[in-house]
């Protein structure tokens, strides 16, 4: 009995020994080592070292401890020092982005002048005459000036490049641009009726001005690609997120009308292992449409598109429009510079329509997600979910607001009571040039348009920041670009806009209302942890926590070691997803 005793006193002190030196530890597939790792966990806790096997993390801790991990087999990557963090997610744009435009179509995308506006068109139409119709996106009001900021580019200036059929989306997807062409081939003359939603712009005597506003563009036929096309736009727009270091991406379709989205593109790239990036898609409600309908056969896509990497979890609602169309819905009026006496514009929904819809979509358990630009359509859509909530009770909702350019104080603190999800755009949060002189400070008056995009009043109201980029609305989705003007609330990558750099955060030219800066931490985890949480995939990503699947980021610069206002000059080194490198800078 003493000897059986003894035995087994010596096999549990063999069997520690063994794990504290490694010789009972797993061997992971790859480890690394050296670094400054933020983990976004709860602690905002820093590490040396990671070590995954099967795609997953199975240690985080100190490069000593980590060599116990290290087997015969194990990739051992150096970090040298350098900086690593999760990978992130965009948590709302519409792939596949700029991409369809730059290959096939006139792109206007980041052209931020009237001349290059005019030009850039003349060139394409120069360099592909044969084309029976012109389609082209990315267009800024901001570029304009006059009676055009209001109302848009009027059909004078396409007639003047081309008699065919020239149909031009705005970058938001809000405003569509047209010559007297385009408007015979989508038989839209000046008696035509618009949609419930939408506006035909006209001149004083009541002819055709040139652009589409909101659900107007219902009348316009879709522009359609070949599965082929399709297929190359995914795979070169995921291939450019990754290497900006997303993992993650929530596709809101590409426009209002709710379009086709190419879900059997995705899905067959996610069949055939060459979806290395968490996707989430959703469904566009049409205001003008029934709702049941709509949320049953969105039911019926859920079920034939959801695995772990490519799923729809929510549908999306419009509550109005936007602030250069004139078409947010305000509390107080636009001023007049929008040609408009005492107007605030109107919602696409009306409040009960809007309550009976969002209670349907809980009742289904999908997620809703609304795009809302004016405090008046916030605080309805607010409303709404507080009815809706209400009635379905004990679900996880993860309910989201998008955009929130203005928001009244008293709604701000609802955010938090509600615990509805506030996915912000920090890209637009400074007096950006060539718009907020041109767009936001004359429509709104200045002293509103100070207010505008709140950012840490949400965070202090409790409420869940989640962080995105709207793309294309945003160009150039660049996460860290986002990341400075949150922490800064001003001027980023002077070089894009062709203005003088800032060398101190706090310069006045450019910074919009700094008492909504938002710190380094709280900005990292609206891309990585609270965009997977989200997503519902905080279980399995968004922070490096053992048991989450190894989704990292590694980055030139340490971004808690420089100034705020050189964060946008930072690169991405490699982007790892599931434990594989799906970009390595060269």
């Amino acid at each position: 009995m003493k000897k059986r005793v003894l035995l087994t006193m010596a096999l549990v002190l063999i069997f520690a020994m063994g794990t504290l030196t490694g010789c009972g530890t797993s061997k992971a597939d790859a480890v690394w080592t050296n670094g400054a790792i933020y983990t976004a966990d709860e602690n905002d806790t820093f590490v040396e070292a990671v070590a995954v096997k099967d795609g997953k993390i199975i240690f985080t801790g100190s490069s000593a401890d980590a060599e116990a991990y290290v087997g015969s087999k194990t990739v051992v990557n150096d970090l040298d020092g350098k900086f690593m963090m999760p990978g992130m997610t965009d948590s709302h744009l519409h792939a596949p982005g700029t991409m369809m435009t730059s290959l096939f179509e006139i792109d206007l995308n980041g052209i931020l002048t009237e001349d290059k506006t005019i030009q850039t068109i003349k060139d394409y139409v120069a360099a592909h005459p044969d084309m029976d119709v012109y389609y082209g996106s990315g267009f800024s009001i901001g570029a304009f000036s006059g009676q055009e900021v209001a109302k848009g580019p009027t059909k004078e200036r396409l007639d003047a490049i081309t008699d065919k059929p020239m149909i031009i989306m705005s970058y938001d997807g809000h405003v569509a641009w047209l010559n007297s062409a385009g408007f015979e081939l989508c038989k839209i003359t000046k008696d035509t009726v618009p949609p419930k939603g939408g506006t035909i712009e006209k001149t004083a005597s009541g002819e055709l001005w040139g652009t589409l506003k909101e659900l107007a563009q219902e009348l316009i036929p879709a522009h359609t690609y070949t599965d082929e096309q399709f297929a190359q736009g995914y795979k070169a727009f995921i291939d450019g997120q990754a290497a900006l270091g997303y993992v993650g991406l929530t596709d809101m379709t590409t426009g209002i009308t709710a379009a086709p989205t190419n879900a059997n593109i995705l899905k067959n790239m996610d069949a055939d292992g060459k979806l290395k990036m968490y996707v989430v898609s959703n469904t566009v409600m049409d205001p003008n449409k029934d709702i049941k309908p709509q949320i049953d056969a969105a039911a019926e896509k859920r079920a034939n598109y959801g695995t772990e990497t490519f799923k729809y979890t929510s549908l999306k609602f419009f509550a109005d429009g936007v602030i250069e169309g004139v078409t947010g819905y305000l509390l107080e009026p636009y001023t007049a510079a929008s040609g408009k006496s005492n107007f605030v514009s109107a919602p696409l929904w009306t409040p009960d329509q809007m309550k009976e819809a969002f209670d349907y979509a809980l009742q289904n358990d999908f997620q809703i997600h609304v795009h809302s630009i004016g405090d008046a359509a916030t605080r309805q859509t607010l409303d709404a979910l507080e009815y809706a909530q209400g009635k379905n009770e004990g679900k996880d909702f993860r309910n989201v607001i998008t955009h929130l350019q203005l928001v009244a104080d008293e709604d701000i603190t609802r955010f938090g009571e509600l615990h509805i999800i506030a996915s912000l755009q920090p890209y637009w949060a400074f007096k950006e040039p060539y718009w907020w002189e041109v767009v936001d400070q004359p429509l709104l008056g200045t002293q509103r348009a100070e207010t505008e995009y709140p950012m840490q009043s949400f965070i202090d109201a409790g409420a869940t920041l989640v962080s995105s980029s709207d793309h294309p609305v945003t160009p150039i989705n660049n996460p860290f670009w986002a990341i400075e003007v949150g922490v800064t609330r001003n001027l980023e990558n002077a070089e894009y806009y062709g203005v003088k750099d800032i060398t101190d955060m706090d310069d006045p030219t450019w910074l919009l209302d700094k008492k909504e800066r938002v710190s380094l931490t709280d900005m990292i985890k609206s891309f990585t942890i609270n965009g997977a949480y989200q997503n519902f995939r905080d279980d399995i990503s968004g922070s490096i926590e053992v048991g989450k699947y190894a989704d990292f980021a590694v980055l030139n610069q340490n971004l808690f070691d420089i100034n705020p206002i050189d964060i946008d000059k930072t690169l991405v080194l490699s982007t790892i997803f599931h434990g594989e490198a799906i970009y390595t800078a060269e």
